[in-house]
């Protein structure tokens, strides 16, 4: 699981609820930094918080993980990549192997 993507996802949900960390962290029990913690990555909440999150801002815990942003991402590929024939997917593979590789090493910047 990615932590970064959660965190954002928790503080983005919770901005677009009206919610301040403060009023978050009354619902699920838990201090205001925790919640500050959690929207930066710094502590990985429990699976019991996790659930009371989603409880409190009223959404799925696949939304707040980001599970349905990769979903839909890899649904979106599929169809690009849907009655290509092999060497072409081959090729789309060998592409996307060296965009991720530079990406990794630093040479291609994503904000």
């Amino acid at each position: 699981m990615n932590y970064k993507i959660m965190g954002r996802n928790v503080a983005k949900i919770r901005t677009q609820k009206h919610l301040t960390q403060e009023q978050l962290a009354e619902k699920i029990d838990v201090s205001t930094v925790f919640i500050s913690q959690i929207e930066t990555a710094v502590r990985k909440p429990s699976l019991e918080t996790i659930y009371k999150l989603s409880i409190a801002l009223d959404c799925t815990i696949d939304t707040l993980i980001g599970n349905e942003t990769l979903n839909s991402k890899c649904d979106e590929i599929a169809k690009i990549i849907d009655g290509r024939s092999s060497e072409e997917l081959a090729f789309i593979t060998g592409v996307m192997k060296d965009i991720l590789s530079r990406i990794e090493n630093g040479r291609i910047k994503i904000d």
